[in-house]
């Protein structure tokens, strides 16, 4: 699946795409909200996964917009929020799930499972390499 991944904390985002790649997904990542509008612009994606808290934004913001903007197989808030109500607030922003940081890797795949059959499948792929776009996405 084509994953938009939208986190701040660099090393985080390097280490999840990477994983992602490593089981078969094309991922894009940004850092930022703008970033992220900017991939939306141009890509079609079938997964979102957002951290909350953002430099320039939220990641409650930017779901509303990504699903103004396309359709969506699954949206993933990932976050340090555990505070009472933050995940209604996540779900109710349009989050399909909502993932508390630490988190079990494991955990996300399934949810990725759910939508896209196979992709429990690991194997290593030739362009494992840093964030950013690993591979050419479908244009809309």
């Amino acid at each position: 699946m084509n994953i938009l991944l939208v986190e701040d904390h660099e090393d985080s985002r390097v280490v999840l795409a990477n994983l992602l790649i490593h089981c078969g997904h094309e991922v894009a990542s940004a850092a930022n909200m703008q970033e992220a509008l900017r991939l939306l612009a141009n890509w079609r994606f079938d997964v979102l996964v957002s951290d909350i808290g953002l430099p320039d934004g939220n990641g409650l913001d930017l779901v509303a917009e990504a699903k103004k903007r396309q359709p969506w197989k699954k949206t993933v808030a990932l976050t340090a929020h555990e505070k009472i109500g933050e995940k209604e607030r996540g779900l109710q922003a349009g989050f399909d799930e909502y993932l508390t940081k630490p988190f079990d890797f494991h955990q996300l795949r399934s949810l990725l499972a759910e939508v896209s059959p196979g992709s429990e499948a690991v194997g290593a792929r030739p362009d494992a390499g840093g964030g950013g776009f690993q591979a050419p996405l479908p244009r809309r």
